[in-house]
């Protein structure tokens, strides 16, 4: 049988609260301490629950997507093509049908869906608008980006609570190491809306949670906090150019870490925090580590998925504990949170964040989504 082939990162480009741009922005972002956290200013706050964001400044979109682009594509499209261009400038990747791209998300295109919905609530079918209807659909963001870049490879969208931009790193790599594509663009990308915002904060999934609700509080992002009350969220697109590694090096390409591997598989989820008897060998994390040829001690760094929500932080740092026990200096991890806010992006900034990190030893991206979803990318120095 034929041994997989080996995927590197190549490139990376990101769109969020801490500003936009290729690797080097990510690297300065991840630097400094300063979070993008901040009161909301997109849409009316006054008398909700929760009322923090990490918004991306419009200022930033209009350098990075022209007017006649703009008027076509809604916020969160615009986005997500701004993101894969940096990343495809970073990477000096070209169009082509050589070129794949997969989008995770958490919420997808939920401002068109609404708007879509409003319009035929209003004024019945004739309010139904042919120009917001595709954005109904979660591959919406995929598709706008896909012809705006001129990727003609497969193109993949992934939605899922917390995780949906680890998902697709995941996918993504995989689908190189099959030999189903050469290159593709993965990466993860939300919005704040208004709706979605002020239901989540309703019903005390944000932070501050309810009155009486587990560890109340002041608002804020705090993972893997003993006073942590939810999460804070955020909105912003971040993208990884991905390849072969034999032809990345083939065509010159500077190869900025190399995906040692990359697994993920659900677990049972109740109860969410108490920790697990024994090491589970189904344990996405120990299949992933048996697969690269590593140990959990030779680990270096840990980028999670803790966002301030207590029962998946609990539950994370529960299962981290069994996996790494070999290297228990790792725990608490890393969490990029309170930094970007949660968002569909936030997974792939934990892989760049792991693979710029690489160069010091072995890294991991770990996820984990509370449906029992659970990934782990390992990301090592180029060979």
């Amino acid at each position: 049988m034929r041994a997989p082939r080996r995927v590197v990162v190549t490139g990376m480009g990101m769109v969020s609260a801490a500003g936009a741009g290729g690797a080097a922005a990510i690297a300065d972002a991840l630097a400094r301490p300063a979070t993008g956290i901040a009161p909301v200013r997109a849409f009316e706050t006054t008398g909700w629950p929760s009322v923090l964001g990490a918004e991306v400044d419009d200022a930033v979109m209009e350098a990075l997507i022209d007017r006649d682009a703009a008027r076509r594509l809604s916020r969160i499209c615009r986005f997500t093509v701004a993101a894969c261009r940096l990343a495809m400038e970073d990477g000096r990747v070209e169009a082509g049908p050589q070129l794949g791209l997969v989008v995770g998300t958490e919420f997808g295109d939920f401002r068109s869906s609404g708007d879509f919905a409003t319009g035929y609530l209003t004024r019945g079918p004739g309010g139904l608008s042919p120009m917001l209807f595709p954005g109904t659909v979660m591959n919406a963001m995929g598709a706008a980006a896909a012809i705006a870049i001129g990727a003609k490879g497969p193109t993949v969208t992934v939605n899922q609570a917390t995780i949906g931009g680890d998902l697709a790193v995941a996918r993504a790599a995989a689908l190189i190491a099959g030999g189903h594509a050469e290159t593709v663009l993965a990466g993860g990308v939300d919005e704040l809306c208004g709706p979605v915002y002020r239901r989540l904060a309703e019903m005390g999934v944000l932070s501050p949670m309810r009155r009486g609700a587990h560890r109340p509080g002041e608002e804020g992002c705090r993972p893997f906090a003993a006073d942590h009350n939810g999460p804070v969220l955020g909105e912003g697109a971040t993208f990884v150019v991905l390849e072969e590694r034999e032809l990345a090096r083939a065509r010159g390409a500077s190869i900025v870490a190399e995906v040692a591997a990359a697994a993920w598989g659900n677990i049972p989820v109740a109860p969410h925090t108490a920790p697990p008897r024994r090491p589970d060998p189904r344990s996405p994390l120990r299949r992933g580590l048996e697969s690269a040829g590593l140990t959990a001690a030779a680990l270096r760094g840990v980028w999670a998925a803790g966002n301030g929500d207590p029962a998946l932080d609990d539950w994370e740092q529960a299962l981290l504990a069994v996996d790494l026990a070999a290297n228990p200096a790792l725990l608490p991890p890393r969490s990029l949170a309170p930094q970007f806010g949660q968002h569909g992006g936030l997974g792939v900034l934990r892989v760049a964040a792991a693979a710029l990190a690489a160069g010091d030893g072995p890294a991991l991206a770990h996820g984990l989504a509370r449906g029992g979803c659970r990934t782990a990318i390992l990301v090592a120095r180029p060979a």
